[in-house]
């Protein structure tokens, strides 16, 4: 993600591009990029950006395990760094996804039902409840890391005696079958949300090493789908996905620049999962292929409250391996 939107950005000859970039990640880098880089050592990287980003233009690109990407969007504002992406408070409340269940459910937006484990008994009701399969995974993650598939009562008891079993922060959730899928947007400053591409997730599932649960992994995806490939989801449109995209923006204040939407869509209609307030994966790909640059649509709408009118995007086949940083 950081090759693509430093390549973008070197484009534009009114913007010198600065990537600060962890040594370990320097390889990726060929010698005509490695001018326009900053190399870190392991725990220098913030304070070098702090220093470094006072009353300049900042893309964030960082995960939101932790509050990673919270943290850090709030510090860089008040190092005086202009964000070309959501505020901080925007940031936060999509990073907690129990926080951001609520908000979307408030506003009407189709979401999964949900729980939030404070104990085992929350888990054990929810199961219960809905039956199985479960997913059960980390309030604040992403990539579905620490998610968990359990199919029957024996592997959730194998679960609460794993040393994966700290409910604190732990989300419950029936697994709904359908096509995984997600929304590429370019939100404006004024929150006017653009439905840049459609996108299928490719989801793996993986054994534990002791066998006794499977975890899911985002292994790549295909950008660019037109309504031919989904319609037999519901029946779901463009029009309708656009109209979703601008229901989800009006429910998180400060959402603006890249955002992804994470959805189920199944012959009852589409469900909204996770909100990512940043440059994600199917993004990183598109910019490397699309006729439009897209670090200039980024910098007019979040600054001049621009969109693009002419925002056409390939069909890309993609694996997360192919992205080399």
């Amino acid at each position: 993600m950081a090759r693509t939107m430093l390549s973008c950005f070197s484009r534009l000859n009114y913007i010198k591009p600065l990537l600060i970039l962890n040594e370990r990640f320097s390889f990726a880098l060929d010698p005509t990029e490695r001018q326009n880089q900053y190399i870190v050592h392991n725990g220098e990287g913030e304070s070098v950006l702090f220093e470094l980003c006072g009353n300049k233009l900042v893309v964030l690109i960082a995960p939101e395990t932790q509050g990673i990407s919270a943290r850090l969007a709030l510090k860089v504002t008040q190092a005086g760094g202009i964000i070309l992406g959501s505020a901080p408070g925007a940031v936060e409340a999509a990073s907690d996804k129990a926080r951001l269940l609520e908000l979307l459910a408030d506003k009407g937006v189709p979401c999964s039902p949900f729980a939030v484990a404070y104990d085992q008994t929350t888990i054990k009701e929810a199961a219960l409840s809905w039956g199985f399969p479960l997913v059960v995974k980390p309030s604040c993650g992403t990539g579905g890391e620490g998610s968990n598939l359990l199919n029957n009562k024996i592997e959730l008891d194998e679960f609460l005696t794993s040393n994966k079993a700290d409910p604190r922060g732990l989300i419950i959730q029936p697994f709904i079958k359908g096509f995984p899928a997600s929304l590429s947007l370019l939100i404006s400053r004024s929150g006017k949300a653009h439905l840049i591409s459609v996108n299928e997730q490719k989801i793996a599932l993986t054994e534990s090493d002791d066998g006794k649960s499977a975890s899911f992994r985002y292994i790549g995806g295909k950008t660019g789908l037109s309504e031919e490939d989904y319609a037999a989801y519901g029946g779901t449109s463009l029009e309708y996905l656009q109209g979703l995209s601008q229901t989800v923006v009006d429910a998180i204040q400060g959402l603006m620049g890249y955002v992804g939407i994470d959805l189920i869509m199944t012959t009852k209609g589409s469900q909204v999962l996770e909100v990512n307030p940043r440059i994600t994966t199917p993004l990183a790909f598109l910019g490397k292929f699309a006729t439009w640059n897209i670090a200039e649509a980024l910098m007019e709408a979040c600054l001049l409250d621009k969109l693009p009118s002419d925002s056409a995007v390939p069909k890309i086949d993609y694996t997360v391996e192919g992205l080399s940083c």
